[in-house]
């Protein structure tokens, strides 16, 4: 599926996302080292300048502003559509990407015929590992999950949902696309980001639906950059708790419809959102294996 000579064409969607934003832009080349590349930047009505920042940094970009604030998944899809490379990497405007990062990516890409989603492992700006890999959400572990103010008295058990660091290259249910490249062949066969999810959930969905197609999903912890969580756009705390909240729901009735899902899950979901905009959930520890 792939060469030598293949190009990544890196989506990154923004919304009121400076300063990170910069700072990402100034990471981009390292972490290629020489891998041919095409920028492609989809704006949702930001109003600090970050559709022009990107164009500062690499003046070839594609910019590409919406009229109104689609969401995540659909601006990735609007990009998709536009892109000339073999592989779409789409990056979160609020990741640092390491050195030779997005070459390692590629490398597995190339190596795995089986390959699907491919992902970065994340850190926060202590050096702490940030989990971003998960098991497929059902109903026997999403109280387990980072958002559940339940986690705390059930106990988080990262074998549950939210999975630990890995030292190696390893196959994975699903992964958040904070930092995630996929053959765009794959991409658009499968229909791209579910556009019913407007911000979150969208990548999980999107795991599933490549698991099904017979592909497989890889962590590559060597290939990396620092995610200053949440900061990639000025969204309230609340307003992002209800995306989620909402989108799991969504996620739930699309793949696992049922009494539960209808009936017994919103009450769920409306408790723990008033829960967690209350009391923050801190991000758990995940170990090692």
């Amino acid at each position: 599926m792939s060469n030598g000579n293949d190009t990544v064409s890196i989506v990154i969607v923004t919304h009121n996302s400076m300063p990170p934003l910069e700072n990402c832009l100034k990471s981009i080349r390292a972490g290629a080292n020489g891998t041919s590349l095409e920028i492609i930047a989809v704006d949702n009505v930001s109003d600090d300048r970050s559709p022009e920042i990107v164009q500062e940094y690499f003046p070839e970009a594609k910019v590409i502003r919406n009229d109104r604030n689609v969401g995540f998944g659909s601006a990735c899809n609007i990009a998709a559509k536009e892109a000339e490379g073999d592989y779409l990497l789409f990056l979160n405007p609020d990741v640092v990407v390491d050195n030779l990062a997005i070459e390692k990516l590629l490398q597995v890409c190339r190596s795995k015929k089986n390959a699907g989603a491919v992902a970065g492992r994340m850190r926060f700006p202590d050096g702490s590992f940030q989990a971003t890999c998960r098991q497929l959400p059902k109903l026997q572990n999403i109280m387990f999950s980072r958002g559940s103010v339940l986690s705390r008295f059930l106990g988080r058990d990262s074998e549950r949902y939210t999975l630990p660091d890995y030292d190696d290259t390893t196959a994975v249910p699903a992964t958040a696309g904070t930092m995630l490249m996929i053959h765009k062949r794959l991409f658009e066969s499968i229909g791209g980001f579910d556009t019913n999810f407007f911000m979150f959930l969208e990548d999980v969905d999107l795991c599933l639906r490549i698991g099904r197609e017979g592909y497989q999903n890889y962590f590559v912890p060597e290939a990396g950059g620092v995610h200053l969580w949440g900061k990639g756009s000025r969204a309230g705390k609340f307003k992002r708790n209800v995306y989620h909240h909402h989108n799991v729901w969504k996620y739930f009735v699309k793949h696992y419809p049922g009494i539960l899902t209808y009936f017994v899950l919103p009450i769920v979901l409306l408790a723990n959102l008033t829960a967690v905009t209350l009391l923050p959930v801190k991000q758990p520890i995940a170990r090692k294996r």
